[in-house]
Parts: structure tokens; sequence; C-alpha cells
């Protein structure tokens, strides 16, 4: 079935919704004076659910490759928001940590987002929210190449 218009069209709809989200959040980063970029926060996130994961794990899970993915922890690290710990497991690995500063800078900012996020979801009944969730899981699976991610 093809979109008849781009207001049908669940592609160009998913990328509109995660521009605008970023706009937005941008904004209430701003507002909150919360000193990170998205793409930093998108690292914040990360390490909310898995504090001391190496830089690769960060750079699959988010989907970006190994120089941006450097450039961004490093100008974290610069800025004492996170650390490299050497690996216990393998020397040659590095284990990325939030510094107190990092914990203290996480902490709203996941504030700022939930609330932003509980905004986006606000009247959307449980049963709809799941249903898009799978819907979009799936459309992800369909275009992943083999062996990425």
């Amino acid at each position: 079935m093809a979109p008849l218009s781009l207001q049908t069209n669940i592609i160009f709809l998913c990328g509109d919704f995660a521009h605008v989200f970023h706009q937005v959040l941008t904004r209430a980063f701003k507002t909150h004076k919360i000193p990170v970029t998205i793409e930093q926060f998108s690292i914040l996130a990360i390490l909310f659910y898995q504090n001391g994961i190496n830089q690769k794990e960060i750079g699959t899970l988010l989907g970006r490759d190994k120089t941006t993915i450097t450039r961004i922890i490093s100008n974290m690290v610069k800025n004492k928001v996170i650390h490299r710990v050497s690996d216990k497991r393998d020397s040659r690995g590095k284990l990325i940590y939030l510094t107190g500063k990092g914990e203290a800078i996480q902490k709203r900012a996941v504030r700022v987002s939930g609330k932003l996020y509980q905004k986006a979801i606000k009247n959307i009944h449980e049963k709809d929210l799941t249903q898009g969730i799978t819907l979009i899981a799936k459309m992800i699976k369909n275009i992943q190449v083999p062996g990425k991610n």
C-alpha cells in the first residue's frame, strides 16, 4: 500500500516526529540549563541503563560510526561528564562511566526528557502505544542489513 501523501507516510512521520522531539528537547535542555546536546543525551540515556559499557557497544546501540562516537565521548570526557576506565577483562578496551557531575546532569536530563515523553504519549491508550512500538520495531527489523546491529 503506497502512501497517498506525506501525512499518511509512516516513514516521513517517524522522521518528522524524531526531528520535532529533538528540537523541543533541545529547547527544554536550554531552558533548564542542562549542558548537553541531543547526541550526548543519547549516551547519558544508555549509561542510565548500562553504566560501564564500552565505546563500541555505545556506537552499536546508537547506530553511529566509531569516529562520531569517539568525538562525542571525547567532548564529554573533556567536560568531566563521563570518564574512561580500563576494562579488566580486556586491557585494550575502555569502559565508559558517568562522573558525579555526569550523574547529576543525567538525572536532570532524564527528568526533563521524561516529562516530554509523557506529553508526547498523552491521551494515547497503552494498547495503541504497544502496537505502535511493535510496528516500528518490525519496520526496523525489516530493513536492517544482516550482521549490522
